[in-house]
């Protein structure tokens, strides 16, 4: 009977590895692991900077972690939504850059019941964490049209808004909003001067099309620009100064991504900083701590009623100069006692 047994215990043994392998390997130490999409896309340190601090925050917590980059590439984030699935992750955070692609990512973690916190972008049955996208565009918008009321009495030849419609009503809240504000300012600006671009969020893509936009103005001199991100309004700015016509452009941005370190561009009046390096912090300490002690939260996808909500902080380009740059941003936030924001740590104006 001493081989029959011996048999049967290595179909077994066999069985439990090939289970243990299948679930992502949470049998074989029972560790809670956390995934981590990164944007991927090369024009912005932040992106990388958010999964340098979601590793940190696992470390300290003794978990595994799983980082994957989207590639700012639709494809790329569905691929990857199966290999977290594949790897045994707990939840997963999301920065997808390509939101067109996010029902398709819902219906697949939905099925392997992952939770997923997403930034910025909502997602029906995902963790909304991010920040408060009316509240910033309208901040800014009025920022900068106090700067309009001053310089021009209201009477800008033109206002530029760098949209990036493939960020949904992320795109009309924030650079609608920013329209909204600076129309709260100057509520007598003609229909005509309100002019705008698709920058896909990025100073590179919507260069042509932000030289088209003022080839079709010649005239055209004081300018305001708004937009999406940093990024998008720097596309106009750029073009401006590549076609001599930047004397007196004004931007202001969204996101705090080109408005520290030593080249700001001169332009470049303020913007709205989101810390997005430090997102992680509220998605750990928020939702997804509760998740590895068994005790989910109750799902909050709406950007509205958000389950982590990121403060938007206004600031000038002179604030802006007194806030650390981003690496010492990423290394002091997390020196700090658990759960601060970098909100907390680095906004002037807070």
């Amino acid at each position: 009977m001493t081989k029959p047994i011996r048999i049967f215990a290595m179909m077994a043994g066999t069985a439990l590895v090939l289970a243990a392998s299948q679930s992502g390997g949470v049998a074989q130490d029972d560790k809670f692991k956390l995934g981590m999409a990164v944007g991927g896309n090369p024009c912005c340190e932040w992106m990388k900077a958010q999964g340098d601090v979601a590793r940190a925050l696992a470390e300290q917590r003794g978990w595994d972690y799983l980082e994957l980059s989207n590639n700012d590439d639709a494809a790329t984030a569905l691929k990857n939504a199966g290999i977290f699935i594949q790897e045994g992750a707990g939840a997963v955070i999301e920065f997808n850059g390509q939101p067109s692609s996010n029902p398709a990512l819902a219906a697949r973690f939905g099925t392997a019941d992952v939770p997923v916190i997403t930034y910025d972008i909502s997602q029906d049955g995902f963790y909304f964490v991010g920040i408060d996208n009316l509240a910033a565009g309208l901040a800014g918008g009025e920022a900068l049209g106090n700067i309009v009321k001053a310089k021009w009495n209201c009477e800008p030849d033109l206002v530029i808004s760098a949209e990036g419609a493939a960020a949904g009503i992320v795109n009309t809240w924030r650079t609608g909003g920013m329209r909204d504000g600076l129309k709260k300012v100057c509520p007598d600006i003609p229909e005509e001067k309100w002019v705008s671009f698709e920058s896909q969020g990025q100073a590179t893509v919507g260069l042509p099309a932000a030289r088209d936009l003022l080839a079709a103005h010649p005239d055209a001199k004081k300018m305001a620009v708004v937009g999406l991100n940093d990024g998008g309004v720097l596309a106009a700015i750029n073009a401006a100064e590549q076609l001599g016509r930047a004397d007196e452009i004004i931007g202001w941005g969204q996101d705090g991504a080109f408005i520290t370190g030593d080249n700001v561009n001169p332009h470049l009046a303020g913007s709205v900083f989101y810390f997005l390096e430090g997102y992680a912090v509220y998605a750990i300490r928020d939702v997804v701590d509760a998740i590895a002690a068994g005790n989910p939260p109750l799902v909050k996808d709406d950007a509205g009623d958000p389950a982590s909500r990121v403060e938007p902080c206004p600031v000038s380009a002179e604030e802006a100069a007194k806030v650390p740059d981003m690496p010492e941003r990423v290394k002091l936030l997390l020196e700090a006692p658990a759960g601060t924001t970098a909100y907390e740590l680095f906004c002037p104006t807070a």
